[in-house]
């Protein structure tokens, strides 16, 4: 999963005050806000962007929660693009109704239709270790995008203490 930067880690703390004091005390928002995750990476929202409060909320509740985040860090400038909360499963059924293109997952836990693309980079892999879950019988942490699109397995085992 390197070649995206994506990190799947409990969230230890961000910089800035909370961001629900910030907003009963009228407090500014700092214009850059740092994260740092259990496993020793760091990450930074930019303020400045709408979604950053957002993610700022949701990564507190994480790190109160002890639930773990996936995020995307840009490795040049160290701010984070993308938020998702992963999801602890068990794979069920795993078809591919076309034969030769998309894998359609089923999560034990959803009735929603999870598509792993063909067109994903990190195909072969992520397919390879959904197969070995299913065969073994062993959660995994998946995340995926609003379209139900699985874009990051992990067995369980390799991910970061966060929640996991």
């Amino acid at each position: 999963m390197a070649e995206r930067n994506a990190l799947v880690d409990g969230v230890k703390g961000l910089s800035a005050p909370s961001v629900a004091s910030m907003k009963e005390e009228g407090v500014p928002a700092a214009p850059k806000v740092a994260v740092s995750f259990q496993g020793g990476s760091d990450g930074y929202l930019d303020m400045g962007k709408p979604r950053s409060t957002v993610w700022a909320e949701v990564l507190e509740s994480l790190s109160e929660e002890n639930q773990p985040a996936y995020v995307e860090i840009d490795p040049s400038s160290h701010e984070i693009t993308e938020l998702l909360i992963p999801i602890e499963v068990t794979i069920g059924n795993i078809s591919s109704p076309d034969g030769e293109g998309d894998i359609e997952i089923e999560l034990i836990i959803s009735h929603a239709r999870h598509v792993l693309r063909k067109k994903n980079p990190e195909f072969d892999e992520l397919l390879s270790i959904i197969q070995e879950a299913q065969q073994k019988e062993l959660p995994v942490i998946i995340s995926e995008n609003d379209n139900h699109e699985i874009i990051d397995v992990r067995m369980k085992s390799e991910s970061a203490e966060g929640g996991l």
